[in-house]
């Protein structure tokens, strides 16, 4: 139907009047919009971690954390803005500024945390020396722009350029510095920039160690350069600031494209004959390799000539123990034998003895003469001794028949 108009659900509109009075409408609705203007609303959101700002008409900002939700006023509100709420890992800290009345207060937040900041608060922004974007080795004033510190160690590389000897060779020399802040308070209060404080000490301790040096001595103590106790002055500058140096690594120098130039055929020159130095020492290492070889396997094949003569001997004493062994053992049964014989030769005289001796004692008893019994029984003896004579004029006389 003509002039009326249809506001649907979800939907809120501003409806002025021709005298500027306004009022606030919320669909699902319809109406008759004749000689009125109809204003569409807009409806700001925001979900978990962002927050509201908004602006009244009289100068008055309002943050509403999310989730949160708010329809546009045109009489109320110049303006409203979703920002999402600063995140704060448990490794970062930010620095807080808060108005009160004429004052300024000013707080460290640490991680972790979900920051939204109050309408009279605001985040100190750091501007420090950073890395140029178009010479990463060089770094520039406000190259580096943050809110939020980094409180764990950290590091940086920087060329500390134009170093002269004291034989005037110009040198650049490439360090990395680890350092890790310790005091935020003290940092804030000391320096604006900490990493130019750190470049123009770094520098120092460098010009300072190489002035007294030629470059060849200068090559010959590059290792000073990896130990802390050459760089004092930025070490007592880090400590006033808040900040701790853990370690300055050496990774380098470049010098003038003449002097190293020069350089590089001093290192041609010694490479090669470092090269030749060290292919003679092989060679003379190889000799001594083989010689040694050849008599550790000339007292290898004694060893084994010697283990194989007494391996031999052992067989034959194994064997010849062995023969003995079997012929001891065969003495000893033929012995045993021989004992066994002899015994049963003497156990047959000693039971023919014994049973002569019974028959003689029983002629005995039978009153029979046993002398003249055995001379009869022996007339032809085998040998005959008589001992004739009377007194001391015996004679003896001995008959073999």
């Amino acid at each position: 139907m003509f002039g009326l108009t249809t506001i649907r659900r979800g939907q809120r509109v501003a409806v002025w009047s021709r005298r500027g009075e306004v009022r606030f409408v919320d669909g699902p609705m319809m109406f008759l919009a004749l000689g009125k203007t109809v204003q569409p609303l807009k409806r700001y959101c925001a979900a978990p971690g962002e927050y509201l700002v908004v602006h009244y008409q009289d100068g008055r900002i309002d943050h509403v954390r999310g989730p949160a939700a708010l329809w546009f006023d045109p009489v109320e509100h110049a303006a409203v803005d979703v920002l999402p709420c600063l995140v704060v890992d448990s490794h970062e800290a930010i620095v807080v500024y808060r108005r009160e009345q004429t004052n300024v207060i000013r707080r460290v937040e640490h991680g972790p945390a979900l920051f939204m900041p109050t309408a009279d608060e605001w985040l100190h922004e750091f501007r420090w020396h950073g890395a140029d974007p178009k010479r990463p080795d060089q770094k520039i004033p406000r190259g580096l722009q943050f809110t939020k510190l980094r409180i764990i160690p950290d590091q940086m590389y920087f060329d500390v350029a134009s170093v002269r000897t004291s034989d005037d060779a110009l040198l650049t020399i490439r360090l990395m510095v680890f350092f890790e802040l310790k005091d935020i308070e003290v940092m804030l209060d000391q320096t604006h920039d900490p990493i130019a404080d750190f470049i123009n000490a770094l520098s120092a301790d460098v010009i300072d160690f190489a002035a007294s040096l030629s470059f060849e001595q200068f090559k010959e103590r590059t290792e000073s350069l990896n130990d802390l106790a050459t760089y004092s002055q930025i070490v007592q500058r880090a400590e006033r600031i808040g900040y701790r140096i853990n370690k300055v690594v050496y990774r380098g120098y470049h010098a003038s494209n003449r002097l190293q130039e020069m350089h590089d055929h001093a290192i041609e020159a010694r490479t090669q004959l470092h090269l030749e130095a060290e292919t003679q020492r092989q060679a003379q290492e190889l000799a001594d390799m083989k010689l040694r070889c050849e008599a550790q396997r000339a007292i290898e094949q004694r060893t084994m000539e010697q283990a194989n003569v007494e391996h031999q001997n052992r067989l034959a004493e194994m064997k010849h123990d062995e023969t003995m062994r079997q012929q001891r053992v065969e003495l000893e049964a033929e012995l045993d034998a021989q004992r066994r014989r002899t015994e049963l030769t003497v156990e047959e005289r000693r039971s023919a003895n014994a049973e002569q001796l019974n028959l003689w004692q029983q002629m005995r008893t039978m009153q029979v003469d046993l002398t003249r019994y055995l001379v009869a029984q022996y007339q032809n003896p085998d040998r005959l001794i008589r001992i004739a004579g009377d007194g001391g004029n015996a004679q003896l006389h001995l008959h073999e028949n």
